[in-house]
């Protein structure tokens, strides 16, 4: 047998599948029982024998011999991406899944899935009540996935649509090994509302920071389906500010956090330690007033700061201070600037 990483897809698939019914290899399936498990698995329904039986039947075929394969999967066609991330599985036969048939499984990071084109795309997230995620950084742009995802290994499978970079797929989102492997261990706690609203007003603690810098990490790097639930969009976002231009990685949030008694929907981060809220419809006037600063605290630059804390350390002070930026569009900026000032020797 070939090692399995020359095959990661679907050895991705069978290494769960095998955690998952903790039993040895089932036998060969008869066709009928066959094309039923991996009905069942397309179609978030398949219990842990049933995917271990698909998965093991398919790395069979591909490793094994094309004489010495069952006869239901004669003709099998396999083959890869440039990256060999991703497997497409031909079949001679189709299949129905989710009332769309088929000639095409594809195997990659997530497990299996079919193809679909932007109706049944359509008719899936609107029969399903699935919530849109998107990225604009990379591959995929969009997930469609329940609103909310359970933690409960003994509940059955998400319904997963994703787009890939042509069209979509949609497959399922399996708990067990693989769902708690998507994120890393370091990542895993992520920011809750009033970390954000400290971070924002400069209050945060060093804990509630490396929070939020987990969360940052998660939803610009990671996909979708790997995010904090209540983020629903990521993109790279400019505003001029004084005839420049200021680029902030920006997050769409499902439901607001609050600034001074103001929602926020849209948060955003620059190099150089600014952290801020985009205030959407709020006027100028309206956030000055939520958060106290007035014409003493107006800068030269055209925009609003005070001083909130000042860290001394080795070598450097560290400052944190509150800002209100208007921005040429007409939005409104308010959150914390880090910046870090050399001791005097």
């Amino acid at each position: 047998m070939m090692p399995l990483r020359f095959f990661p897809p679907l050895a991705a698939a069978a290494a769960v599948a095998v955690s998952m019914a903790g039993a040895p290899p089932v036998q060969a399936n008869t066709a009928a029982s066959f094309q039923r498990d991996l009905v069942a698995l397309l179609e978030c329904r398949a219990s842990p024998a049933a995917m271990q039986a698909v998965t093991t039947a398919l790395r069979g075929a591909r490793y094994g011999a094309p004489q010495e394969r069952p006869a239901h999967l004669q003709g099998w066609g396999f083959s890869g991406d440039g990256d060999d991330t991703t497997t497409f599985i031909d079949m001679p036969d189709a299949l129905t899944v989710h009332g769309i048939t088929t000639h095409r499984v594809v195997a990659d990071d997530m497990g299996f899935s079919i193809p679909v084109d932007a109706g049944q795309r359509a008719r899936i997230v609107s029969g399903n009540g699935l919530r849109l995620r998107s990225s604009s950084l990379r591959e995929p742009f969009q997930v469609w996935s329940p609103p909310e995802p359970s933690g409960d290994a003994s509940l059955p499978a998400a319904l997963v649509v994703r787009s890939d970079g042509e069209g979509f797929r949609v497959g399922c989102d399996y708990p067990g090994p693989m769902r708690e492997a998507r994120v890393p261990l370091r990542l895993r706690e992520t920011a809750s509302a009033s970390d954000v609203g400290a971070a924002l007003e400069c209050r945060a603690d060093d804990a509630a920071m490396q929070r939020i810098a987990n969360t940052w990490e998660r939803v610009s790097e990671l996909s979708p389906v790997a995010w904090p639930d209540n983020v629903s969009a990521v993109a790279e976002r400019e505003y001029g500010v004084g005839g420049q231009t200021m680029s902030l990685l920006a997050v769409t949030l499902d439901h607001p956090v609050m600034l001074q008694g103001l929602p926020v929907q849209s948060l955003g981060i620059a190099q150089g330690g600014y952290f801020a809220a985009d205030m959407g419809d709020a006027p100028l006037k309206a956030v000055l007033d939520a958060t106290r600063l007035g014409g003493a605290d107006r800068q030269v630059e055209g925009y609003w700061m005070r001083e909130a804390t000042r860290e001394a350390s080795s070598g450097y002070t560290r400052v944190r201070a509150f800002s209100v930026i208007p921005t040429d569009s007409g939005a409104v900026l308010a959150g914390c600037m880090t910046s870090e000032v050399r001791s005097a020797d």
